[in-house]
This record gives structure tokens, C-alpha cells and sequence, in this order.
């Protein structure tokens, strides 16, 4: 795993590599079978819970921690070279991220 909060460089060429990946598949994907069932409980007991806008917030923002320099890099790049496709996040839950 990536240090935390590494005081290393960005490296340009491998961001621009990232965006471009970024770009082609935005999508992200893990096993859980515990969360399935956490997350799909919420779904159905929660209207307009969206499953996929509440684990972006929650891996937004621990990226975020983590990187701050190369989160905040990564998401003007990202904005300049494409519409995120994800709605706004006013629809999503009830559930608050602490």
C-alpha cells in the first residue's frame, strides 16, 4: 500500500496515465459480501439511497486524508477534462458521513 500522506513529488506522467484511465472507466469495484449486505439493506429501508454515491463520498474523502496534495491535483485535472457523470449529491441519503 502507498505511504500515507508521502511527501514525494506527483508524478506528472503517471497522473496524466490516471486520468486518461480515469476517464475511460470511472467506475471502481470490490469484494464484500458484508457491505452488499449492509449497503443493500439501506437501499431498500432508505428511498433514493444511492449505493454508489455514498461509497464515492466515503472513499473521497478518506483519499482526501490520505493524499491531500495529490487528491487536490487529481480532482482539478480530472473536472478540466471531463463532466463527472455522478448526479449531484443532494439525492443521495439520509445517512450522514462522520
Amino acid at each position: 500500500m502507498p505511504r500515507a500522506k508521502s511527501k514525494e513529488r506527483i508524478n506528472e506522467k503517471l497522473l496524466k496515465q490516471a486520468v486518461k484511465a480515469a476517464q475511460r472507466q470511472p467506475r471502481l469495484a470490490f469484494y464484500s459480501p458484508v457491505a452488499a449486505c449492509i449497503l443493500n439493506y439501506w437501499k431498500s429501508a432508505v428511498p433514493r439511497f444511492s449505493i454508489s454515491e455514498f461509497l464515492a463520498g466515503i472513499v473521497e474523502k478518506e483519499l482526501a486524508k490520505r493524499w491531500p496534495k495529490l487528491y487536490k491535483t487529481a480532482e482539478a485535472k480530472v473536472k478540466t477534462k471531463f463532466k463527472t457523470r455522478r448526479r449531484g449529491r443532494s439525492s443521495g441519503s439520509s445517512l450522514k458521513l462522520k
